[in-house]
């Protein structure tokens, strides 16, 4: 497994270098994950927070300007260190989603936003969520559909390639199913995913990218949700 996390350091390592060296800062859809912990309005000032896979700390900051006591983890050296660079007020560290090093019921509120679909062993990362967490705590996140991102992203790639970086990603049911097993109540948020960062993906698609922008996706049922917004209560 070390091995396995070290290759997936190293790229994406390459990939923060790569995008930071042409001026892109962000790799998600970030106003729209603003929107949501807007919306679900749970965190509050003073609350212990943690964020994995932060990137270079954006919404770390925006959390740390709200008076919260949080940090963000990330696998990649390049985005921490230019993180830190931006930001030098907030608290960033080089970690892993499989195993943090914090004490037991620490957090009141975990967040990732476009990670749980790289974890591969995403069974030990709800563990160590569930482990860190306070009781009552909340998991918030933002994951893709396993539907819609396995076809759209088989057509973009034409293949499988796409497995490498994605190797967890769920449908409804199945996100559902494993968040139940390691003692979460899930509630499903709809978010309108039509943003600057999802309308560039459909650059090349033609009419797709049309009927995109036009789809009213508070109608249509979770199945058919491009990104799953996650709030998971812990028992």
């Amino acid at each position: 497994m070390d091995q396995i996390l070290k290759k997936q350091q190293e790229m994406y390592d390459v990939t923060w270098e790569n995008g930071l060296a042409v001026g892109k800062e962000q790799r998600g859809a970030l106003e729209t994950n603003r929107r949501f912990i807007k919306q679900v309005d749970v965190i509050k000032p003073c609350m212990h927070v943690l964020e994995i896979g932060c990137g270079i700390g954006t919404i770390v900051n925006d959390l740390h300007l709200l008076g919260c006591n949080v940090i963000g983890t990330d696998i990649a050296n390049k985005a921490i260190e230019y993180g830190k660079k931006k930001y030098p007020d907030i608290k960033l560290e080089v970690g892993v989603a499989e195993k943090f090093n914090f004490d037991t019921e620490s957090k009141d509120i975990v967040l990732s936003f476009d990670l749980f679909e790289h974890i591969i062993e995403s069974d030990k990362h709800l563990a160590e969520v569930s482990r860190v967490l306070k009781p009552k705590g909340y998991y918030l996140l933002q994951t893709p559909n396993k539907y819609s991102n396995a076809i759209y992203s088989t057509i973009r790639n034409r293949g499988f390639s796409w497995k490498i970086a994605h190797p967890s990603l769920h449908s409804y049911r199945e996100l559902k199913q494993r968040f139940d097993k390691h003692g979460f109540d899930c509630v499903f948020i709809k978010m309108d995913p039509v943003n600057e960062f999802t309308l560039e993906k459909f650059n090349g698609f033609g009419p797709l990218k049309w009927i995109f922008k036009r789809l009213d996706f508070q109608r249509l049922p979770l199945d058919l949700q491009t990104n799953f917004y996650v709030v998971a209560k812990k028992r």
